[in-house]
């Protein structure tokens, strides 16, 4: 691949994740995967996130207003699973607590479609049915001694093709990537019934082992195809 296609290819993908995010949610309905306490602040669209792959990369930005935040998000196992069918799953932890909360997510399963996803965001539409390309299952955990929560994140995913899987929220990938904004979660006095808080997480979910620079990935990126190109016209 040629640097002008290189770069092309790059902001394309930044583009695409952009453009997804600001169009994309809050999903009505969509709960899986949102923050499960009320008192962790991530209230607004976008000020707190998780970007993940299903080759062991994950990185999170936690910017709420019950601040500050300790997470850590680990890449803890990849492998093909009984328990999934057969599938191949990427396994990773979050461990963390706001300022005034532990930090855990609502239980749940959200379906990466590549063809198409009904309105209402419940199945896939396609040729494969409702057939997922990717999933990600979120499996929250106890909450330690130091007032951390603990919550798995499974990547799902299969090399062959698309696999049935039961989910609770479904969203399109686009070039590869995928962008799924929960709508608003989170209890105040316990996890019973409806959420009654307003909390929001986003996931850029990135598949088909492509994956979508960060801005400052692709900021240096750009100024390393200036400055070559400065070296050019010097040597002309």
């Amino acid at each position: 691949m040629n640097c002008r296609r290189m770069t092309s290819y790059l902001f394309g993908a930044m583009l695409i994740a952009t453009t997804s995010l600001a169009s994309a949610g809050p999903y009505p309905g969509a709960k899986a995967g949102g923050p499960d306490d009320g008192f962790i602040g991530c209230d607004g669209i976008g000020e707190c996130s998780i970007t993940l792959d299903e080759r062991g990369n994950i990185s999170g930005t936690f910017g709420g207003f019950f601040g500050p935040y300790s997470v850590t998000l680990t890449h803890i196992a990849s492998s093909t699973s009984s328990a999934y069918a057969g599938l191949e799953v990427t396994s990773y932890e979050m461990v963390g607590k706001g300022g005034i909360a532990p930090f855990r997510l609502v239980e749940g399963a959200i379906g990466i479609c590549d063809a198409g996803v009904s309105l209402d965001g419940m199945s896939c539409l396609g040729p494969d049915g409702n057939n997922k390309s990717d999933v990600l299952v979120f499996r929250p955990g106890a909450i330690d001694g130091d007032g951390n929560g603990h919550t798995i994140i499974d990547f799902l995913s299969e090399i062959s093709g698309s696999f049935a899987f039961d989910t609770d929220y479904n969203v399109l990938e686009v070039g590869g990537s995928a962008v799924y904004q929960t709508d608003g979660t989170g209890w105040y006095g316990g996890i019973s019934g409806q959420p009654n808080a307003n909390e929001r997480m986003t996931f850029f979910v990135a598949s088909d082992e492509v994956t979508v620079p960060e801005p400052s990935s692709v900021a240096l990126l750009a100024l390393g195809f200036l400055g070559l190109r400065f070296s050019k016209r010097r040597k002309t």
